[in-house]
């Protein structure tokens, strides 16, 4: 750590499919996003003077007062965001989504801003293929991403709007090489990660009337956008359940053209192509 590094509370926040809006939608996104993010930060008790807030084009990097315990922002803005964010969205044609990622670490300030690797983690954390097609597929408008040193020392032991069953590991594959993250969805319960199905949702081949209708009506019956499998990023998962040790199921995911099995714990290592007619992966436990 540099001599004139301090610890703060990190983040990145990011807006879905930003290179799209043509120009004047783009500033009124930008406005938006800025109404939002400064309002939730006055309604959980963060002023303006313990916020050093530097603007990305399609969102901002900012990073919070030592003074503002982790858990304010984790709990209280997040849940304020979130929540504005959904009546925001209600007038809209095109929903803002966002993909936001937290991180506790030591950063510089110079004369152009903030700097260190702990600032660029929580950049690639928000960036990363898993935060993107959660955006993408979960039908939702807001994925929040934390560190793995962040989840184990504030976000598993729970407190105020924070409940650590809602989020999920996955392992990721950076340019500064491997790390673990946790994904949450507010609204859901348990996030489904890229190759696994959502709560209470039937793979792609099942009938369509199992269950009362699928992904689809289960996507509505909870008040969600239904999944689909268009854009940028991997599709929602789909191929054929087969019984695992435990007695449960797993879900076939083509890695580089091999397969691997996902369960409770998601694990990439690049990029990640679903569906197949692979059988059951040797060694399964």
């Amino acid at each position: 750590m540099a001599d004139g590094a301090v610890y703060k509370t990190l983040m990145s926040v990011d807006a879905r499919g930003s290179g799209s809006y043509l120009d004047g939608a783009k500033r009124r996104m930008r406005a938006q996003l800025y109404d939002l993010a400064h309002a939730s930060f006055a309604a959980s008790g963060v002023t303006r003077g313990m916020i050093h807030l530097e603007d990305r084009g399609d969102g901002f990097i900012a990073a919070v007062d030592a003074r503002i315990p982790p858990l304010q922002i984790i709990g209280p803005w997040l849940t304020e965001m979130h929540q504005r964010q959904r009546v925001h969205n209600e007038d809209l044609a095109r929903p803002l989504g966002l993909r936001v990622a937290f991180h506790v670490g030591p950063v510089e300030h110079d004369a152009e801003g903030l700097s260190g690797q702990a600032m660029d983690l929580v950049c690639r954390l928000a960036d990363s293929p898993v935060a993107r097609s959660l955006l993408e597929h979960s039908g939702r408008d807001l994925v929040c991403v934390v560190s793995d040193s962040l989840h184990h020392e504030v976000v598993r032991h729970g407190g105020r709007f924070v409940e650590p069953s809602t989020y999920r590991p996955a392992r990721l594959t950076l340019k500064e090489g491997e790390v673990t993250a946790w994904f949450h969805v507010p609204g859901e319960p348990r996030p489904a990660l890229p190759g696994e199905a959502a709560p209470g949702t039937l793979p792609a081949d099942a009938p369509s009337g199992e269950h009362g209708g699928g992904a689809s009506a289960g996507a509505e019956a909870e008040g969600r956008r239904p999944r689909t499998g268009t854009g940028d990023t991997a599709p929602a998962a789909a191929g054929r359940p087969s019984a695992d040790g435990y007695g449960g199921a797993h879900w076939d995911v083509r890695v580089h053209g091999g397969t691997s099995v996902v369960q409770d714990r998601a694990v990439f290592h690049g990029p990640v192509r679903f569906g197949g007619d692979a059988g059951p992966a040797e060694g399964d436990r």
